[in-house]
């Protein structure tokens, strides 16, 4: 999970085509960058709330994930062997809502004329407040599908600030970066930045992750609802007191 900004890339020229031939078409760049004034913090945070969310359903639901989808493949994989009808569903169901999240981020990413930070974090929360609203009526995964699909919109907020990641629910792929970051501190590609940047985040889901074992045994699973959804309020205060 890179959180880092890079300079904006040139704008994309078409590419001219030889005499008798159709212009090649490039791909699609996103209208509405995401805009963030301090990417690496806004990253670290949302990657702490998708750790501590991730734990409440854990807890709270027999090992389902809202955001870490490799661990709900697995499980899946597992209920499929034991021809556990009513689990498979369940796993399946999760996995849909958290897809269909990350492709509404991306219809976001490819048509919101708005900035975006506002708009997505404004949605998980919303989302959140749903969740709760829908698990104060009965506690079942039906009121886990509204967070699973806000952890799907927030993981494609790496993508839509171009070369800035921010806010991933999984960390795997930020460790593999952290360990090559690492064997690379005393060569020439050396970014320490970069390497305390990647190492934030990692510490940002566990702390995460530890903060909502503790709300979960003495909370419950709503008030840990209402504290994210308090959480991505202030980001977003704090994103539009910033301009």
């Amino acid at each position: 999970m890179t959180l880092h900004a890079h300079p904006p890339s040139p704008p994309i020229e078409p590419i001219p085509a030889p005499p008798g031939r159709p212009a090649a078409q490039v791909p699609f760049a996103p209208t509405a960058p995401l805009d963030m004034e301090h990417p690496a913090v806004f990253g670290i945070l949302l990657t702490a709330v998708a750790g501590f969310l991730d734990v409440a359903a854990y807890v709270t639901f027999s090992h389902l994930y809202v955001s870490f989808m490799s661990g709900n493949s697995i499980h899946l994989g597992m209920s499929i062997a034991t021809l556990r009808t009513s689990d498979i569903l369940t796993i399946f169901g999760v996995v849909i809502a958290f897809v269909f999240g990350a492709s509404a981020g991306t219809l976001l990413q490819d048509h919101a004329s708005v900035r975006l930070l506002p708009l997505t974090l404004s949605i998980e929360a919303g989302l959140l407040l749903l969740a709760a609203a829908a698990s104060s009526i009965t506690l079942s995964t039906i009121g886990l599908l509204p967070v699973a699909i806000a952890m799907g919109l927030q993981n494609v907020l790496h993508q839509m600030s171009g070369t800035t990641s921010v806010g991933k629910g999984f960390v795997s792929g930020a460790l593999v970066r952290l360990g090559q970051s690492i064997a690379r501190l005393r060569s020439p590609k050396a970014d320490p930045a970069d390497t305390a940047t990647l190492l934030a985040g990692w510490i940002a889901f566990v702390s995460g992750a530890a903060g909502g074992a503790l709300a979960i045994a003495r909370l419950g699973f709503i008030p840990c609802l209402l504290l994210a959804a308090a959480a991505l309020i202030m980001l977003l205060i704090a994103d539009l007191s910033s301009r």
